[in-house]
This record gives structure tokens, sequence and C-alpha cells, in this order.
């Protein structure tokens, strides 16, 4: 899909590249797809409202078009473009670069973003120079500098300046706190093809009103990221656009939902005034919910909260810096209940300092909090985090080795005296135990749903089992 903005202009390419499986690698946190959901890549997203006006922009994604290299190949060869903007995950970095290789010209300008370049940016540059840049926040304007060359208003990106090659790495102690990135081109990232598991409604996308993440849980790369925020001016003319559009349904992809506690709640005000509603999903922490947020979110449409649970054990909880408590676990799953929002909760097992006992206890309040659906991830090292420095100093990981999947698709570190074997089949009990009990499956089957809805949990549902069992791998083209 191209956007048909006059053809003077240079040609940027967003590019999603192609995988063998259904990957995820926008916003600094590559993944396998367990259950088959696919969104629109929010870092392309974002950067379409602040790139539009100079230049024509064009949009491949490969991984939802399920195109094989070649394909791939031939599109990006027809177009032409003068930038490649692309993106590269730790889930399959060596095989993202090598692609990259592949369509890299000396003409042609090549700018990265990906979880793994997070961790010593200018040392990626030095191995693969045919990338000229590396964003490291995709909500600034350092890609524009850079190509503008206006490399003195750079906040945090590494590049090689054109002519000489000499490669230098920003990272500003003082970034900007506000997030402005225009109008985002929304129409150029709507498709069918993306799903998303708690989507009410066939259309939808991705929605953002700040950036990274202001909590300093040690495991999270979203608390390595400066934190920043968006007006609620340039939040509503996006709504109105989507409005307009024929959207319905949002992925409200904060990380934090109502960290901005004012501002949230008047966004939400003007939200519940759009008629139809928009109907919408979002993370919160729990320790962020209260009735008021929530029954201002429920008139503004939101019908699900994932919830950033992470542990059963609140030593682990203590330890990784969460800031709450199991018992304030069980309160905001009850709030919820009260506001009839849907739950999800999130967990991750693994971490650093766990026993067999406390993956248990979290399989065990993930049953007894009630919520609607549950994930379980394996613990990941992810560049930029202190669980990585902590476990490269520990000598936990090689400092080398940036290869790794949340999902569980392979185990890039364990808790000592628990080998990866017996990790994954912790995981696998804790997932079965959780969606196999006989009243879950009754109270699921019975739960008043449209057909696009019970169609879609269907397919989820199956998928996440099928994965979670290991029974399942999803080829693509070739």
């Amino acid at each position: 899909m191209t956007d048909h903005a006059p053809h003077n202009k240079p040609r940027l390419l967003f590019l999603n590249p192609p995988a063998d499986e259904i990957v995820i690698r926008d916003y600094y946190c590559s993944k396998t797809s367990r259950s088959d959901y696919l969104f629109p890549p929010v870092d392309f997203l974002m950067q379409s409202g602040i790139l539009a006006e100079d230049y024509q922009l064009d949009f491949i994604d490969a991984v939802r078009d399920r195109l094989s290299t070649s394909a791939t190949v031939k599109q990006v060869e027809k177009i032409n473009p003068d930038i490649i903007f692309f993106l590269a995950g730790a889930v399959c970095y060596q095989t993202d670069l090598d692609f990259i290789k592949c369509l890299a010209k000396p003409d042609r300008i090549m700018v990265g973003s990906g979880d793994i370049f997070l961790a010593d940016p200018k040392n990626w540059l030095e191995k693969y120079p045919f990338i000229n840049a590396l964003s490291m926040d995709f909500t600034n304007h350092d890609i524009k500098h850079y190509l503008q060359g206006r490399y003195e208003k750079i906040e945090r990106m590494a590049y090689r300046l054109p002519g000489t090659g000499e490669i230098f790495a920003i990272n500003s102690e003082k970034p900007n706190t506000q997030l402005e990135v225009g109008v985002p081109q929304q129409q150029l990232f709507i498709h069918p093809s993306y799903r998303f598991p708690f989507a009410r409604h066939p259309k939808f996308t991705i929605f953002l009103t700040d950036f990274g993440c202001p909590f300093s849980c040690s495991f999270c790369v979203m608390s390595s990221l400066p934190y920043r925020f968006r007006n609620n001016t340039e939040a509503l003319k996006e709504l109105q656009l989507l409005h307009s559009l024929g959207v319905r349904e949002l992925f409200w992809l904060n990380q934090t939902f109502g960290i901005k506690r004012d501002d949230t709640l008047q966004l939400l005000t003007e939200m519940a005034q759009f008629t139809p509603r928009f109907s919408w999903t979002t993370f919160c922490r729990p320790d962020q919910l209260d009735d008021q947020l929530l029954s201002k979110m429920k008139e503004a449409g939101c019908h699900t909260v994932i919830i950033g649970v992470e542990s059963g054990s609140d030593k682990i909880l203590k330890m990784y810096n969460k800031g709450y408590t199991a018992t304030q676990v069980r309160a905001a799953f009850d709030l919820c209940r009260t506001h009839k929002i849907q739950t999800v909760g999130t967990f991750v097992l693994g971490l650093p300092g766990e026993t067999v006992e406390t993956i248990k206890a979290t399989s065990r309040l993930a049953r007894k909090i009630g919520c609607d659906f549950a994930s379980f991830h394996t613990a990941v090292p992810r560049a930029g985090t202190e669980l990585r420095a902590n476990a490269i100093a520990s000598g936990d990981i090689d400092g080398a080795d940036f290869l790794m999947d949340q999902a569980g698709s392979y185990i890039a570190m364990t808790p000592k005296d628990l080998d990866p074997e017996t990790l994954m089949a912790l995981k696998r009990k804790a997932v079965l135990g959780f969606y196999l009990r006989p009243g879950y499956l009754l109270k699921q089957l019975f739960k008043p749903r449209s057909w696009y809805e019970l169609n879609n949990v269907i397919h989820q549902g199956a998928s996440l089992i099928l994965n979670g069992l290991g029974l399942r791998k999803k080829k693509l083209g070739s």
C-alpha cells in the first residue's frame, strides 16, 4: 500500500522484513506470535506522522503478507526507495540483517530500529557498514533530522556521517518530554490481515499517546526508554481521522495507561462523545487502576485491560522493583470485574532468583485472580535492561548473545538450579492449568459474543494451546 504523495519527494519505505514464522519486531520488544496475532508496527506508524510532509511513504509488511525473501526483494525494487526504514528483532536478528544487507545500495539510506540496537548501537554500525543510522526512539524527530543533515538536533540515535563515515552515538541526558508526531498516516497501515486476540471489530489499528514508562522494573526494556507524552489536541485529531476511516477498534499501546492522570481523564471524556464509540484494549499496572479511572475507561469504550502481574511471589515482585504486591494485584482484578471490563494477566516465568515454588505460586495466582485470559512468558535479558547488565556481569549469559524470544520458542536464560527443559515444562503446565479448567471452559463457552469475536477467540485460543504445547510451527512463504 502506498501513500499517493507528489513524486518529487524522496521515497521512503517502511519495511518489516520476511520471517519463517509470525514475529513481532516493533517497540523494542521482538517475539514470536504464539496466538497468530499481528498488528501494524508502531515504530512506522509514529514516524509516518513526522515524515509524511517531506517524503513519499510506502509500506511493506512481509510478515503480514506472508512474503518470501525473493518476493519481498521484488516488491522493494519495484518501489525503488531512496530510504529504507527497517525493523530487526532479537528473535531473528541475524536473518533480518542478512536480508537487509541484500537491499543496500551506495545511494540508498538504510535506517534501522529494533530491540537489539539499544545495546551499544555504535558497535552495530561498525559491524554492519551497510546501515547508515539506528533510531533509539521512534517518537522523536531524529530520523528526519538525520536525513536533512541537522545532526545537532539529534537526541537518541547512532548514525554514520555522510562523506567521512565517522560514527556518532547520541543519547541525550535531557530528551524532550513532549511527544509530537503530528497525525500518523493511519490509512497506510490499516489492513484486514492484521489480527488482535481481543478485538471486537475487524477494522482495527494501533493508537499511542505516550512512549516508554517512568517505572523502574528491572527486567523491562520500557524503563530504559525516556518517558514522553502526547498532548490531547494532537491525539484527538488522530482519533477523528480514525473515526472517519471507519476504524472502531483500537489497541491503545501505552505501556502503562493513565500515567498522566488529568490528561487521560480529559481525553477519555472526549472519546466518550464519539458515535459510534471506539472499542479498545490497553495495558496497565494493577496499582494504577481505581474506580474513577476504570469508570471513565468503560464510558470511553474500553473492554479489555492487560495487567502486568509478572509474579505470584511478593519476594520476586520486590526483587524486580515492581512496586506492588500480590494483594494489590487481586484488588485490581476485582475492580475490573466490578466495572465489567475483561482482563488479561501477563506473567514472567524464570527470572533469576526464582524457584520451582515461586513459579508454581505465579501459576496459582493466575487461576485465583479470575482473569479472563493469561499470558505466560519466559524471562529474556533484553538489551538496555538492568536484568541483562546483571546477567552479563554474573556470567549467566554471553554479552554477545542477542538471540531471545519471550514467547518461549527457546530459552535465553534460566534461574540457578532450573534447566531450560524444566522451565518449559513449568510454563506448559501453567498454560494448560489455566486454560483447560472445566469451569473456565464453560464460562468462555457461554460468554455472549459477536460472531467475529467468537471466531477470533476460537482461532487465538487454539493457536495458543497448540503453540504452548509445541505442536505447531508457523511456516511462511518460501
